[in-house]
């Protein structure tokens, strides 16, 4: 038996497609699905109306396949239906084998705000999946780590964590630059000093560009820019 037989969730998306959006996204995002064309806000207001009106039964089974704005709004689907923790772990877990972009990687993480009540729980997950080298296992490993975890208890692991992942994928390399300057901005003084003692330890292509993501940004001084420019490796 087909549970969603009435729930058309592509018609509800192809209302709100944008041509020039489409074009956009194309040139930004890497992805094997196709693009339809329709902004983030919109999806996330299309997930909450699906939430609403349809059971997570039938939402859990519906094929999101094919389609970029699908695998979006399953992901919104994922962060926000009212389930236990286990079993939205297990959704996640299935989920990050379908992100093959740093779009789809990086939403979804802004998603995930049931981590902020669950830190300890969600970090014990973070030491399964950190430990699969797949690009967008990484990616989403680094990013939940700098959406949640750069904070007063964690900080330091977050610095430790950071140092200890090495890879040749660029978004995953990315991302441990954005994390770092993350880090900067949030907690100056305790990654100064830690970027200082183990420069020589971090990829040179990291160290530059958190390097330049620190120079370009509005939440440091410019005391605290020149000091950060020093650790550039030529």
């Amino acid at each position: 038996m087909n549970l969603v037989i009435n729930l058309n969730i592509l018609a509800i998306i192809n209302k709100y497609k944008d041509e020039k959006y489409k074009l956009f996204q194309e040139k930004i995002c890497d992805t094997k699905y196709d693009i339809i064309g329709v902004k983030i806000p919109i999806l996330r207001k299309i997930s909450k109306y699906l939430i609403k009106n349809y059971s997570i039964e039938e939402l859990l089974n519906y094929q999101y396949e094919t389609y970029f704005e699908l695998i979006i709004i399953e992901g919104f689907i994922i962060a926000n239906i009212d389930i236990d923790n286990n079993k939205r772990l297990e959704l996640i877990t299935n989920y990050l084998n379908k992100i093959d972009n740093w779009a789809i990687c990086d939403t979804f993480c802004s998603e995930l705000k049931f981590i902020k009540n669950n830190l300890q729980i969600f970090l014990n997950y973070l030491e399964i999946i950190k430990n699969n080298k797949k690009e967008y296992y990484q990616r989403f490993y680094i990013v939940i780590l700098l959406q949640y975890y750069i904070n007063d208890k964690y900080i330091n692991y977050v610095l430790d964590e950071l140092l200890t992942l090495k890879s040749d994928k660029y978004y995953v390399n990315m991302a441990i630059a954005w994390n770092y300057s993350i880090c900067l901005v949030k907690y100056y003084d305790t990654t100064y000093n830690f970027l200082s003692i183990n420069k020589d330890k971090i990829d040179k292509f990291v160290l530059n560009k958190l390097i330049s993501k620190a120079s370009d940004s509005y939440r440091l001084t410019k005391e605290q820019k020149l000091n950060i420019k020093k650790l550039k490796i030529s």
